[in-house]
């Protein structure tokens, strides 16, 4: 029983802790940006969609993006 209970709190814990990776964007004109969770590469539209720090959702064309990283 405490074995379970043990592996399902570090589950929980790693599943939550993945989710709160943030990143930072930078820009060719070197402005910044921060994301939460990983910005996704659109193919079709050519450019990179992201959440902000606000929870809004943004859309960057990729010629303009110049490095994205983790913080």
């Amino acid at each position: 029983m405490k074995k379970s209970l043990f592996l399902l709190l570090i589950g929980l814990a790693s599943l939550a802790g993945g989710c709160a990776q943030h990143y930072n964007i930078t820009l060719q004109n070197n402005n910044s940006m921060s994301s939460r969770g990983k910005p996704k590469y659109d193919k079709a539209t050519d450019s990179f969609k992201f959440k902000d720090s606000y929870g809004r959702l943004v859309s960057v064309p990729a010629f303009r993006v110049k490095e994205i990283a983790p913080q």
